[in-house]
C-alpha cells in the first residue's frame, strides 16, 4: 500500500472516529429504546453473578484481601458475600479481576471482544463513588457496549494473535466513565486517543496455555481508562488517528474506519450478544451441547466407563483449544478435551466443571486423555462460525454423532429471558441472595417508568438484602 492509501486511511479513522464521539456524547437517556436498556440491565446482572461466582477462587480472594486491608473511603462495593465497601478504584480493581474469571460473562461473536465486563467494573463504582442514577449508569453502560463493539469491528484481524480483552480494554473502560462523567465530545474524542495507546498485545496464547495474567486486563483497562480521562482533563491525549497507528501500524491488523460508526443507534450490539450457559470459551460450548444431547439420551455413558474415544470437529479457531493436560483453572476453560471430559463426568452445567476442584478431578483427567479434534470443513460465517460434530465411539465399536451448529446462548440461539435470570439466581445466590430479584424489579420499573428515581448505589445495596 503506498503512502497515499495510508495517508487516505489515517484520516478516514481520525474522522470516523471523531463522528463516534459525536454520537455517544450526544447520546440521550431518552433515545435508547426500552428493548436496549432492558439488555443492559439483563447483562449487567449476568456479569454481576459471574464477578461473584469467581470471588471464592484462591487467586481472587487473596487480590480482595489485599485491597480490603487497606485504609480507603468507602465508595464502592466489591462484589463478593456482604459486599464490602473499598475506594473507586479498589473496587474497580477487585471486581475488574474476578468479572472474567469464571468465564460467565456475556459477550459478542460478531468480533470476539467482551466490552461489558472490560467497561462495568469501572462503571459501576465510579456510579456510586459520585452517587449517580441509574439513568446515568446505564447510559454508560450502552455507550461503552457500542464503542467497543466498534472498536473490534474496526481492527478483527488483532484476532486470532492477541486476545480482545488486551487489545480493547482501555477503551471500553475509558469510554464508559468518559461516557458517566458526560464528557463533551472533544473531551471524549482525545480520551479515546489516549485509551488506545494504553492498550497491551496480549497474547491469545496466554489463556489456552493457563497464563492467569490474562483474566487481569480487565482489572488493568479499568485502571487505565480511568487514568486516560484524567490525562484528556489535563490536556494529555493522542492523536485523532492514533488507532490507525496502533491497530494497524503497532498490531498489524487492517483498519476498517467506517465500522467506527456504522448504524450507530439503529444497531443496537448491546441485543446482538450472548449468554453463556458454561463456564468455558465460548468456542467449547456447541461441542458441550453436542455431547449432553448424547449423554442425556445415553445416560449409561456418564462418567465415561464405557466410552473409547470422543472425535470433536470445530473450526479452524476451534482447533486452537486442543490443550489436554491444562494446569490451572484458565487453561481448562480454553480447553475443549477438558471441557469434553468434565461435560462426561458431571454434566455440562455443572458450576465445578473449571473450578479448582475440577482439576485434580482423576476421572475428567482420564477422560480427556480419550479426546480428539479435527478441523471442520465448510464452516458458514458468522453467527454460525463456532459449529461442533460430536462422535462418542463405545468400547463395543458403536458409534454415535451429534451436530451442533450454534450453542445456545449465542446470537443465533439467544437465551429466554428467564434462563438468564436462573443463571443468575445460581451464581449468586450464595454471595447476593437478592440479586435476580434486583435485577427483575429494575426491568419492571424501567418498563413502567424509564425515569425511576433510583440511585445506582441503592440498587447495588438491594443485591444484599434477603
Amino acid at each position: 500500500m503506498d503512502a497515499v492509501d495510508q495517508t487516505a486511511i489515517k484520516n478516514s479513522v481520525a474522522e470516523n472516529l471523531s463522528k463516534l464521539s459525536d454520537w455517544a456524547t450526544s447520546l440521550r437517556y431518552e433515545d435508547i429504546p426500552n428493548q436496549v436498556l432492558q439488555q443492559a440491565v439483563l447483562i449487567l446482572g449476568d456479569n454481576i453473578a459471574a464477578t461473584l461466582s469467581a470471588s471464592n477462587e484462591p487467586e481472587v480472594n487473596t487480590y480482595h484481601s489485599q485491597l480490603l486491608n487497606q485504609k480507603s473511603s468507602e465508595e464502592a462495593t466489591v462484589f463478593r458475600k456482604n459486599g464490602p465497601k473499598t475506594s473507586l478504584m479498589n473496587a474497580a480493581l477487585a471486581n475488574g479481576l474476578a468479572i472474567t474469571w469464571n468465564e460467565l460473562d456475556d459477550g459478542y461473536t460478531r468480533t470476539a471482544v467482551h466490552p461489558g465486563a472490560l467497561s462495568q467494573p469501572l462503571i459501576l463504582a465510579a456510579a456510586q463513588a459520585n452517587d449517580l442514577s441509574i439513568q446515568e449508569m446505564l447510559r454508560a453502560v450502552v455507550v461503552a457496549y457500542e464503542v467497543g463493539t466498534r472498536f473490534a469491528r474496526a481492527w478483527p484481524e488483532t484476532l486470532p494473535r492477541l486476545h480482545p480483552h488486551g487489545v480493547f480494554n482501555v477503551v471500553c473502560a475509558a469510554a464508559g466513565y468518559a461516557s458517566l462523567m458526560r464528557f463533551d465530545k472533544t473531551l471524549f474524542m482525545n480520551t479515546l486517543t489516549g485509551a488506545c495507546t494504553m492498550v497491551s498485545p496480549g497474547p491469545y496464547s496466554h489463556p489456552i496455555e493457563g497464563a492467569l495474567i490474562r483474566n487481569a486486563w480487565p482489572a488493568a483497562g479499568a485502571w487505565l481508562g480511568y487514568f486516560a480521562c484524567q490525562m484528556a482533563q489535563a490536556n494529555i491525549y493522542g492523536t485523532p488517528s492514533g488507532p490507525y497507528d496502533i491497530y494497524q501500524i503497532g498490531f498489524g491488523a487492517n483498519s476498517k474506519p467506517e465500522h467506527l460508526c456504522m448504524d450507530l443507534g439503529s444497531d443496537w450490539t448491546i441485543t446482538a450478544g450472548y449468554h453463556k450457559l458454561y463456564g468455558s470459551c465460548h468456542h467449547a460450548h456447541a461441542s458441550m451441547e453436542a455431547l449432553e444431547k448424547i449423554l442425556n439420551e445415553y445416560p449409561n455413558l456418564r462418567g465415561g466407563d464405557e466410552i473409547h474415544s470422543v472425535l470433536i470437529e470445530v473450526s479452524k479457531m476451534g482447533m486452537n483449544f486442543n490443550n489436554v493436560n491444562p494446569v490451572t483453572t484458565l487453561a481448562a476453560k480454553f480447553s475443549i478435551p477438558h471441557a469434553v471430559a468434565a461435560t462426561i463426568v458431571n454434566g455440562a452445567k455443572a458450576t465445578e466443571n473449571f473450578l479448582h476442584e475440577s482439576m485434580s478431578n482423576t476421572l475428567i483427567a482420564s477422560n480427556r486423555n480419550k479426546v480428539l479434534m479435527q478441523e471442520m470443513k465448510d464452516v458458514r460465517p458468522w453467527p454460525y462460525d463456532r459449529p461442533a460434530k460430536v462422535t462418542v465411539e463405545l468400547k463395543n465399536g458403536d458409534k454415535i454423532s451429534e451436530f451442533c451448529e450454534a450453542a445456545l446462548g449465542s446470537s443465533s440461539r439467544p437465551l429466554e429471558r428467564h434462563t438468564v435470570l436462573e443463571k443468575i439466581d445460581l451464581l449468586a445466590k450464595d454471595f447476593a441472595p437478592n440479586l435476580r430479584n434486583s435485577v427483575v424489579a429494575l426491568g419492571e420499573q424501567l418498563e413502567k417508568n424509564p425515569n425511576v428515581p433510583l440511585k445506582t448505589n441503592e440498587w447495588i445495596h438491594s443485591f444484599f438484602v434477603e
